[in-house]
């Protein structure tokens, strides 16, 4: 490559990353919603934020880029502190972290008893009473799903319904992989007036269209919208997705030195994208679909991937019937492929999906969604589809 390619090249490395939070208030895309919601809840004292989904629909983005605009726009001094929860923590360590995090200094006089939802508000107010000047404190704890604790939940619920009876400026996002709000924080309600939830979907077409543009401009690299639809089409609205067949699709094209995506970029982003899959994902489809014989799995599980989807990715056994008939080039009733779903959900081949709902409508989704794209590439890496069918299905849907 030239000087000049080379450059290029690792720029689009830079500007796209499938693997890292958005930090970039200039480079992030849409979430428009999202963003007012979190914004107006930190303007106003005693509100915090529940920020809750699909795992990989950009929830920490959005989180890190909403706290860099608080910064930059806000009159007051802010101070935002990100910690990660894990399987161990409890409210103990939860809160020891945080507060070595956002540099608060405690004593055992502030907290003789252990660290409590009272000395946890008291610890924070006295640290913004001592400030020179006015300070707002935002606090994203991630990961909250990862939480096993129950009385962990409770006494963080308690926190802040604390923070909020006294109007402490202090915000505290929560960030959590989950369907609801219930299945964060369980029965602790009390604490709703004071909660604002935030359910992060998956990417619209305009916000996957803005995310790509935004990025292939700096680049000086144009698209033909057909193929910019089959990059949200393969992708399912996935952030990390949409990053990693731009970034291979950008790469591509700057290598056969032109300054317009082709086809044949897009294909060859599909075959890297297989190629370096993780190998969690790769094994997840491989025991799904695994046989000595020839079967329906590998078709049926492309067809779950194809389904029409509501805002949490949850969908019908009938929803199949469409992509299966393009797949198979038959129709095909749902008897068909029902002991397939069955056994999806199942510890033999997983589970990869999980049921949901009540016996009058069964609804399915994947246990772990970032598995889609990559069933969805394969599928068409395997021959069993096209790009074109694929957007054309997802335009269906």
């Amino acid at each position: 490559m030239t000087p000049e390619q080379l450059s290029l090249f690792v720029k689009a490395a830079e500007l796209f990353t499938p693997s890292a939070p958005i930090d970039d208030q200039q480079l992030f895309a849409g979430r428009t919603r999202q963003l007012q919601g979190v914004i107006t809840a930190i303007a106003q004292k005693g509100q915090h934020v529940i920020l809750f989904g699909e795992r990989g629909t950009g929830k920490t983005s959005l989180s890190r880029v909403t706290s860099k605009i608080i910064k930059e726009y806000f009159e007051k001094s802010v101070h935002a502190v990100h910690i990660n929860c894990d399987g161990i923590d409890d409210f103990d360590s939860l809160w020891k972290t945080i507060f070595h995090e956002a540099q608060i200094e405690i004593t055992e006089g502030d907290m003789p008893n252990g660290i409590t939802p009272e000395g946890v508000r008291f610890s924070i107010q006295k640290n913004l009473n001592s400030q020179q000047q006015e300070k707002m404190l935002i606090l994203i704890i991630d990961e909250l799903n990862e939480l096993r604790d129950s009385l962990t939940t409770q006494l963080l619920a308690d926190t802040i319904k604390t923070l909020s009876d006294h109007c402490i400026d202090c915000t505290l996002i929560l960030v959590g992989v989950a369907d609801n709000v219930e299945e964060l924080i369980a029965e602790h309600l009390s604490i709703e007036r004071a909660l604002v939830q935030i359910l992060m979907p998956r990417m619209k077409k305009e916000e996957v269209f803005e995310l790509m543009d935004k990025r292939l401009e700096i680049l000086g690299i144009t698209i033909d919208p057909n193929l910019k639809s089959a990059v949200m089409a393969l992708s399912q609205g996935l952030p990390s997705y949409v990053h990693l067949l731009s970034l291979h699709s950008a790469q591509s094209a700057i290598s056969a030195n032109r300054k317009s995506i082709e086809t044949t970029d897009l294909q060859n982003s599909i075959g890297m994208a297989v190629q370096k899959a993780q190998h969690s994902i790769v094994s997840s489809y491989h025991k799904a679909v695994s046989s000595n014989q020839k079967t329906l799995y590998p078709k049926v599980l492309l067809a779950c991937c194809l389904a029409s989807k509501d805002e949490l990715g949850c969908f019908t056994a009938a929803a199949l019937k469409g992509p299966m008939k393009i797949i198979t080039g038959k129709s095909c009733e749902i008897s068909t492929f029902s002991r397939h779903l069955n056994a999806f959900c199942e510890e033999e081949r997983g589970p990869i999906l999980s049921k949901r709902g009540d016996s009058q409508r069964k609804m399915l989704r994947f246990f772990n969604p970032v598995v889609q794209p990559y069933v969805i590439m394969h599928g068409i890496s395997k021959g069993y589809i096209t790009y074109e069918q694929v957007i054309g299905e997802s335009a269906e849907a």
